[in-house]
Parts: structure tokens; sequence; C-alpha cells
């Protein structure tokens, strides 16, 4: 009896030693991380953990804000990839009120 108590006894400590260490892990590889990311004001991109900075579609193209776009159409017209947005359907019927049970 005694030492099955043992085991038991070596078995959970084990369990507990190694659910430990991955918890321990799980944070120093990926909670402390994404947490000083954040906080340096960087987005924290998962895939690939690792911090990116994010820069303006200004700083890469140089163009101004607010210029209208190359081929001289409206900005929020839509393109011949994107087809354009179709018209509400109309509003159902209300159904016909059932008679009442006596």
């Amino acid at each position: 009896m005694n030492k099955t108590i043992n085991r038991l006894k070596y078995i959970f400590i084990g369990i507990f030693l190694l659910a430990s260490a991955s918890v321990l892990a799980y944070h120093a590889m990926w909670v402390w991380p994404k947490d000083r990311c954040e906080k340096s004001g960087g987005a924290w991109a998962g895939k690939w953990m690792k911090c990116a900075t994010v820069y303006p579609i200004e700083t890469w193209t140089r163009r101004p804000r607010g210029t209208p776009p190359l081929n001289g159409e409206r900005a929020d017209a839509p393109t011949a990839d994107a087809p354009a947005k179709a018209a509400p359907a109309p509003a159902a019927a209300p159904a016909a009120a059932a008679p009442e049970k006596k």
C-alpha cells in the first residue's frame, strides 16, 4: 500500500511540474512579448510572433492624404473587380394572425 501511495505521489508531482512549466513557457513565449509590443505601440503579429511597426500608407506611397485616385474615378466608386451593391430586399409581409383557440 505504501509503495502505491509513493508512486501516485511522484506521478502527481510530475504532472504538476509539467503543467507549471508549460504555463510558464506559454507566458514567456507568447503573453509577455505581446504585452511588451502593445505597450510600445506596435502591432503584435501572432502568426510570426513578432512585433511590427504600423506605417500609414502615405509613408510608402509619398502621396499626400486626400489626393484623388490616379485614374480620376471617385474614391468610393466600385471597381471592375468588385460588384456594385445590390438594392436591399423588400420587407416581408407580416403573417396573418392565427385564430383564437377556445
